[in-house]
């Protein structure tokens, strides 16, 4: 399916999955968007509490909320509480960061 430049997909992984369907949202779900917000601003504009959300990605990228979304984008918002080995391989930290999780 080709992604409208006016919309963003949005995703939710592991527990967040069950919010999303709690609110019925289909997956993904799809936002129209005009212009750039960061991912603190996405979260809150889908009362999705902060305190549930470690990371996201930005077109499978790992990101700091603080980071800006452009129409066109792809998100997902992951909660903490991926396990050890995964967080480097996902891009939660450099690899050879000197990172004690």
């Amino acid at each position: 399916m080709e992604q409208n430049k006016k919309t963003i997909e949005v995703r939710g992984f592991i527990q967040l999955t069950a919010l999303f369907k709690s609110r019925n949202w289909p997956v993904p779900l799809i936002l129209d968007m005009e212009e750039p917000l960061s991912g603190h601003e996405l979260a809150r504009k889908l009362e999705i509490p902060l305190d549930q959300i470690e990371i996201i990605f930005i077109n499978g990228l790992a990101q700091s909320l603080d980071d800006l979304i452009q129409p066109g984008d792809r998100v997902a918002f992951v909660p903490p509480g991926c396990p050890g080995p995964y967080r480097i391989h996902l891009g939660f930290y450099p690899k050879h960061a000197n990172h004690q999780p």
